[in-house]
Formats: C-alpha cells, sequence, structure tokens
C-alpha cells in the first residue's frame, strides 16, 4: 500500500476525486490479497437510486439555466442555444415523474412538519393546529404542481427565488456540476468496490499510519477514510 501511495499523485483535486483515488490503491491492494465479498442484494437498486439522484440534479441545473433565460434573453444567443438544451436522457416521461416525485416528498415533508410542530405545542400544553392549518401549508404544493404544469406546456421556466439575478443562479449552477461530480465519483467507487472488501485491507492489512500521511499530504480529513470508532481506537 505505502508503495501504490508513493506512486499515486491526488495533488489538485476535490477531496471526492482525492478519496477515491485512495480507494482505487485500497482496492488494489484488497484484490492482491484476494479480500473478495459477494454482491449484496441491494446494490443494484442502490447504484439506480444514486442514478435518480444525478438526473434530479442535472434537471435541477436545466431548470436554473432556463429561469436565467427569463431574466435576459439575449442569454441564448450570447452562450449558444447548446448551452440551454436539456441532456437527451431526461425525457417529457422522466421529466414528469420526477416532477411527480418532487411534489410528493415536499408534500411529505410539509405534512411531517405540521404532525412535528403539533406534537410539541402538545408537550408544551398547547391546543393542537386544525387540519385547516394543514390544508393552508400543504397550498405550496398546489402551486408548485400547477408551476410544473405550465412548465411542460410552455417550455419556459420562470425565476423563482426573489431578488435572482443571471450572476445568483450561475453560481448556483457552479454548486450542482460540483455535487454531480461527486456524487458521479461516489457511484463510481460504490460501483468498482461491489465485489471487493476494502475493510478487511484497510483495518487489518494496511498500516494505519499510512492512510494519516495520505490525509495530511492530500489534506483530506481522517473522517473519510476512518470511522469515529476506528479513529478511537
Amino acid at each position: 500500500m505505502g508503495r501504490v501511495l508513493n506512486e499515486m499523485n491526488a495533488s489538485g483535486g476535490t477531496i471526492a476525486e482525492k478519496v477515491k483515488a485512495y480507494n482505487d490503491a485500497n482496492r488494489k491492494v484488497a484484490i492482491l490479497c484476494n479480500h473478495k465479498r459477494t454482491v449484496t442484494a441491494g446494490h443494484a437498486t442502490a447504484m439506480e437510486k444514486m442514478g435518480e439522484r444525478i438526473k434530479g440534479l442535472r434537471y435541477q441545473k436545466w431548470r436554473l439555466k432556463q429561469q436565467m433565460l427569463d431574466l435576459d434573453p439575449t442569454l441564448k444567443k450570447k452562450k449558444g442555444s447548446a448551452f440551454f438544451e436539456i441532456d437527451e436522457d431526461l425525457d417529457k416521461e422522466w421529466i414528469e415523474e420526477h416532477q411527480a416525485f418532487l411534489i410528493e416528498e415536499q408534500k411529505t415533508k410539509i405534512s411531517k412538519k405540521f404532525e412535528k410542530d403539533n406534537e410539541k405545542r402538545v408537550a408544551d400544553g398547547e391546543k393542537e393546529m386544525k387540519a385547516s392549518e394543514l390544508e393552508e401549508r400543504l397550498q405550496v404544493v398546489k402551486e408548485m404542481e400547477k408551476k410544473f404544469k405550465k412548465e411542460n406546456k410552455t417550455g419556459k421556466v420562470e425565476a423563482e427565488a426573489r431578488g435572482a439575478t443571471v450572476e445568483k443562479l450561475e453560481n448556483s449552477i457552479t454548486k450542482i456540476d460540483q455535487r454531480v461530480e461527486t456524487m458521479s465519483l461516489q457511484a463510481q467507487d460504490k460501483e468498482d468496490n461491489k465485489e471487493v472488501a476494502l475493510g478487511t485491507s484497510k483495518i487489518n492489512y494496511i498500516d494505519p499510519r499510512l492512510t494519516v500521511v495520505f490525509s495530511k499530504k492530500y489534506d483530506v480529513p481522517i473522517e473519510k477514510f476512518f470511522s469515529k470508532a476506528l479513529r478511537e481506537k
């Protein structure tokens, strides 16, 4: 492991890239030591969920770009129409399914918050809020539903945030790009490790001091490699 780490150069990358580089080195050791494992029953489902989350972020990115156009239509000429096109795999059917998921997710979030608020009121000796309060809170979901229907019909997305500017939207897009990159690396790492027991080599065969050296050399938090229990041990 020491030789593998010495040969690699993980400087200049993101934290996610450095963690993947470390795991790649660990994987080489695990394969050499024949540390195999059976692919878990939930692996395919987990990978599918990660893929859907990444697609959701790319859809969010497209909506932000459309909001930029809403604020400044001349951007289409300045940046080129290709910049504002939606990814081919985000087709009409997927978009409608994802919108339904977002609506249901928001509805669940509001309902749970309402229940929690009521539980606190009861615990504090106060009167519970009426169902009408929940209905009022759920108006946000109805507005969300209307908004999506309008977007699907017109193909346009109106700027949402109060005080939105092109610059702010571009900053949000940059952050989404970073999240997509991080999640894509994590997904690739998970797929590469599905039949390799990295934990066995990392805990029992690799000198933990090598991991600490890597952590300090490339400025990666040690908790990215060791759980709290292992760090204390």
